[in-house]
């Protein structure tokens, strides 16, 4: 088990920095692949141009690493809520995430 966590006997290695040629073609990507994961029910509704604005301001959220950060903390909330509702209490942002039913 220790070779599995810990290959080689080292802990924690990084891997090699992005070129920021890497950055942008990554970049690119997960715009052009943004508009693919949503509905095109909510498009039609919404209008292609409020929709593409809409994925473009998105993206440059998710660029944002306290936003994605805040992102993971309250989609680990929700997940500890559902595991243990009587911790509701005790978690800090779990109040934002109640939802009315």
């Amino acid at each position: 088990m220790q070779d599995t966590m810990w290959p080689g006997g080292v802990y924690g290695t990084s891997a090699p920095a992005l070129t920021s040629a890497e950055k942008k073609e990554l970049e690119q990507k997960s715009k052009a692949l943004l508009p693919q994961a949503f509905p095109d029910q909510i498009r039609k509704v919404l209008g292609q141009e409020l929709t593409e604005d809409g994925l473009n301001v998105f993206h440059e959220m998710l660029q944002n690493r306290i936003v994605l950060k805040s992102m993971v903390y309250m989609i680990m909330d929700m997940v500890w809520l559902e595991i243990f509702p009587e911790m509701s209490d005790i978690l800090s942002g779990a109040e934002a995430l109640e939802t009315e039913e």
